[in-house]
């Protein structure tokens, strides 16, 4: 699912080749099926232009990031794609931007596709989900798209870190965007983190 002439905004067409637009975006978004692992590879593979934005009432910061994130194949396994999120981050009372710096493990060879944290060193005594990887894995949560076509465009998923429940709703815009929403509830936390990506042009 590349870029397309198509994918900017309506605004930007002539008048008369509108309504053509807007039927090929729902034409391509009718196409767009995240039924299977294979599926969900070929939608996320590639480079995308990221920008979050961070509302904690509680036990956090309130601000943005601007960067990208890149899914990439991992050489040991074609069916396992690595994560790593880029970006600058702006939070209010912080006099100077930082760099943040993020990466997953998505295992598309299984269904529904899981996402692994990949851990520091310290942890490397433990067992790792996909040995054979150069990096040390653990289950973060499933993308349990549904396998409907009416469903088959957004999943929900939970994880609980400690005390702190994170619930995510992962949602495909168009053939090249997509949120990815983190509302994050707990004893000492209460906050929303909304991530839209928008794929750049190869």
């Amino acid at each position: 699912f590349g870029s397309s002439h198509f994918g900017s905004s309506a605004g930007s067409c002539p008048a008369v080749l509108r309504p053509f637009a807007s039927s090929l975006r729902e034409t391509l978004m009718a196409l767009i099926r995240l039924a299977s692992g294979d599926a969900v590879k070929s939608f996320l593979l590639g480079r995308w232009k990221l920008a979050k934005t961070l509302d904690y009432r509680m036990g956090g910061g309130k601000g943005s990031m601007s960067g990208s994130a890149l899914f990439t194949e991992m050489p040991q396994r074609k069916d396992v794609l690595m994560y790593e999120e880029r970006g600058l981050v702006e939070l209010q009372g912080v006099g100077k931007p930082f760099e943040a710096y993020r990466r997953y493990i998505f295992n598309t060879s299984v269904w529904p596709v899981e996402v692994y944290f990949v851990d520091d060193p310290t942890k490397k005594h433990l067992p790792s989900l996909l040995p054979e990887l150069d990096c040390h894995t653990s289950f973060f949560i499933p993308l349990s798209f549904a396998d409907t076509e009416d469903d088959s465009k957004s999943c929900s998923c939970s994880h609980l870190c400690v005390d702190d429940l994170y619930s995510g709703a992962l949602t495909i815009i168009g053939e090249d965007r997509f949120d990815w929403k983190w509302s994050i509830q707990g004893p000492q936390k209460d906050g929303d983190i909304v991530g839209s990506y928008m794929r750049e042009a190869s």
